[in-house]
């Protein structure tokens, strides 16, 4: 994978991660950008 193929899966995987953050925080629930971030790129490695 090129450099440039990197870069816009992870900006997509961290803008998925950042919506999700925010959809928990506007219904009240915890949650961390941080650890959404790890469960996007497990769950891309494992497709």
């Amino acid at each position: 994978m090129t450099d440039v193929a990197k870069k816009i899966k992870n900006t997509f995987q961290d803008s998925e991660a950042k919506m999700e953050t925010e959809k928990d925080h506007a219904e009240g629930k915890p949650s961390s950008e941080t650890l959404n971030k790890a469960k996007v790129k497990v769950r891309d490695a494992l497709t």
